[in-house]
């Protein structure tokens, strides 16, 4: 779809701020099929998925001060996953604004979702900077704490992947293996390898065996889906 200009009135209502600056909000919303003679979402997507990140653990540092640092990346991981950033957009209503001149198949629409929904968070921390950008984006994430316990029961992946394998491979086994230990022991990085039979699945790294564990786990979600073509 193709918009010739956005209405900063009608985003507004969508999602709750209004650009001083109309060009930023027109870039936010500009897919790269647009061409080259128009200013694509990809540099202001790239900043706003660092104020994202940021703003998202400022938030969960001070909402849950007892909880780990391992227990509050898997907070944020859960918050900023491709999928849910996704439904947020639509969620918002901000999609078809979305200009783009490309057909896209289902496969990309959650990742052009994504794209979008950053770009509008770097295009508004650019329009009025950090603390009105985080009062704004921290509305769309009400109810806070409901919101993130559904993610949580939704993004647990290695319960997914679990399940994902006994559907494909009923007699398969899955084994999480110690790779790699880095660091003092007072901040030891811990890397963890995940094989199914003999072929690794995926890796990662945290600061406990267990988020290195889910994250090894999530890296082999995303390696198993988009072998499939399918969404996380």
């Amino acid at each position: 779809m193709a918009h010739d200009d956005i209405s900063p009135s009608v985003l507004k209502k969508l999602i709750g701020y209004r650009f001083r600056h109309k060009g930023l909000l027109n870039v936010a919303l500009t897919h790269p099929s647009c061409g080259k003679d128009r200013e694509s979402y990809e540099r202001l997507e790239f900043l706003g998925d660092s104020i994202l990140s940021s703003l998202l653990a400022e938030e969960l540092y001070l909402r849950y001060p007892t909880k780990s640092e391992g227990d509050l990346s898997m907070y944020r991981t859960a918050l900023t996953n491709g999928r849910f950033l996704a439904e947020l957009a639509r969620e918002l209503q901000i999609v078809p604004l979305i200009r783009m001149q490309a057909v896209v198949n289902p496969q990309q629409r959650d990742s052009i979702h994504e794209n979008a929904l950053e770009a509008l968070v770097g295009a508004i921390f650019l329009d009025s900077r950090y603390g009105k950008a985080k009062k704004v984006v921290l509305k769309w994430y009400e109810p806070f704490g409901e919101r993130l316990e559904k993610e949580l029961k939704r993004s647990n992946p290695k319960g997914r992947i679990q399940e994902l394998i006994c559907n494909l491979q009923p007699s398969a086994v899955l084994d999480y293996r110690l790779i790699a230990e880095t660091g003092e022991d007072h901040e030891r990085i811990y890397s963890v390898a995940l094989y199914c039979e003999k072929e690794l699945l995926g890796i990662g790294s945290g600061s406990s065996m267990k988020t290195a564990e889910k994250n090894a786990a999530f890296h082999a979600l995303e390696v198993i889906f988009q072998r499939a073509k399918l969404q996380i």
